[in-house]
């Protein structure tokens, strides 16, 4: 059976001209920290002479015109879970090996599609175009990704699954393709060894003699053995929920009530059952600005809306708004079936309950959700009565 593999080069560029488009054929530099030193982590290809690794003082005196853009790793992985999410639905085997690069099973799928060639646009379709992903396929997983690498963006590449037609493909490409350490790497250069056909050319037992099983594994690799499986990747459970303001929201009083409102509809959501969420993320699109996405982690895990409402309020009193947020959306992950503390998690808990049989109770009154609602603060100082208060669905 076949194997793609999917790539996406330069992740992180890529998706921030897709947040910020009057980046697009410019000069950028995607910096991350490392302790004092800030490095290079990606780079357009507008940004001459400049690599990932790199020092920033050095890229910067290579191409003093370039944009600086902060790195965002959470972005960045949503980005290629939203990919991974796309693919899934094209099969049933994915794995994800990395920001950038998955692996799909294509075992059937082209029955199913009507040729492999149907199955290989598809898999090309789940990525936005602008990010021109590459797909590689072969019978194992580093011949389909060499595949990839060596395609251009956009395109597919299928190695023969003959050893003469692999040993074709594979002749004069470096070494440095291997997922193998620096050390060994560099003993093979310094043993003369730069290609994949140099190091295929040596008998099995010379290289696992001077490199140990793990020169054993790199010799079948560079032979284009590779009988590795896939390892499915593991759908993370999502609860998601949304809305969209009247008008754009510039304070944060009508952002919180927003949150809290679908802080309540997701807790009271059934996949949630009784669990806690260690992750929430929220998302806005903003008027006349790119997306603005807040993630929050939490070290104790939240069983209920109020406790995930007081943890999000207080980090976000030091966030400034970006702009007029048009909608909100709320992200929740990281599901447990633990707190992770013992202390007491439920205050006014006979209240809450009370509350709740009453509604119960109207419910199978009204044969519905009863017409409640309750009154909360939106622009107290507004000249526009309309906007001082607002009604929004009673929620015990």
């Amino acid at each position: 059976s076949s194997i793609a593999c999917m790539l996406v080069t330069h992740l992180p560029v890529k998706s921030e001209i897709r947040r910020y488009p009057q980046l697009r054929g410019k000069p950028v530099i995607i910096t991350e920290s490392y302790g004092s030193k800030d490095l290079v982590l990606d780079s357009s290809e507008e940004a001459r002479g400049v690599c990932s690794g790199m020092l920033l003082v050095e890229a910067m005196s290579r191409c003093k015109e370039a944009s600086l853009i902060q790195a965002d790793p959470p972005y960045y992985s949503h980005t290629f879970d939203k990919i991974i999410s796309a693919l899934g639905l094209r099969s049933p085997v994915v794995e994800e090996d990395g920001l950038g690069c998955a692996y799909v099973g294509l075992e059937g799928l082209d029955l199913m599609y009507g040729g492999e060639a149907r199955v290989i646009a598809s898999l090309l379709q789940s990525a936005p175009a602008e990010f021109n992903p590459r797909v590689g396929v072969a019978g194992g997983k580093f011949p389909a990704y060499v595949a990839a690498v060596t395609t251009k963006g956009g395109r597919a590449t299928r190695v023969p699954k003959d050893s003469e037609g692999i040993a074709v493909f594979l002749k004069g490409l470096s070494i440095g393709l291997l997922p193998m350490s620096w050390e060994i790497k560099s003993r093979l250069h310094r043993f003369g060894i730069h290609t994949l056909d140099q190091l295929a050319a040596l008998s099995e037992g010379a290289v696992q003699a001077q490199f140990g099983a793990a020169g054993r594994r790199a010799w079948l690799l560079a032979c284009g053995l590779d009988d590795r499986p896939l390892k499915p990747h593991q759908t993370q459970q999502v609860v998601e929920e949304s809305l969209t303001f009247p008008s754009p929201a510039i304070t944060w009083n009508p952002i919180l009530i927003a949150l809290s409102t679908l802080l309540g509809r997701a807790f009271a959501r059934p996949e949630i059952g009784g669990r806690y969420i260690r992750v929430a993320t929220i998302e806005s699109h903003v008027y006349r600005l790119p997306p603005w996405v807040k993630r929050f982690g939490f070290k104790e895990a939240m069983g209920s809306r109020d406790r995930a409402m007081v943890a999000m309020k207080s980090r976000l009193h030091s966030v400034t708004l970006p702009g007029p947020l048009e909608d909100l959306k709320l992200t929740l992950t990281g599901f447990t079936g633990e707190s992770g503390i013992q202390a007491n998690l439920f205050s006014d808990v006979r209240k809450q309950e009370q509350l709740k049989e009453m509604m119960r109770q109207l419910e199978s009154l009204f044969g519905g959700k009863p017409p409640l609602y309750q009154m909360k603060e939106l622009e107290p100082w507004s000249r526009i009565p309309e906007r001082r208060q607002v009604l929004v669905p009673f929620d015990p």
